[in-house]
């Protein structure tokens, strides 16, 4: 029983200090830390209400169909452009020249 007991704390130490290993590879020191990232994480959470949230992704989605829109109208004025900049082909030339003057 007691090399049992042994043998499960070892594990427990070695997967413990794997855990620490990765948990450094990600930027953070150690799991105090990483457990103080998470309650400060809360704790801003907690500041926002899901109202809040919830009115600025409205807002967000409101602009974002405003300028697909502005993309559209400016789509259709940049291809007006193009057919009035574009030389008609039933207008003959010198009448082009004499319209220009």
């Amino acid at each position: 029983m007691p090399a049992d007991i042994r043998r499960e704390a070892e594990e427990l130490i070695r997967y413990h200090s794997e855990l620490a290993r990765r948990i450094a590879q990600t930027g953070v020191r150690d799991i105090p830390a990483l457990l103080a990232l998470h309650e400060q994480l809360k704790r801003s959470l907690e500041a926002l209400s899901r109202q809040e949230i919830a009115w600025a992704a409205e807002q967000a989605e409101k602009v974002i169909e405003g300028l697909a829109r502005l993309d559209a109208d400016l789509d259709v004025l940049r291809r007006l452009k193009a057919a009035v900049d574009r030389p008609s082909a039933r207008e003959p030339s010198a009448d082009r020249g004499r319209r220009a003057s």
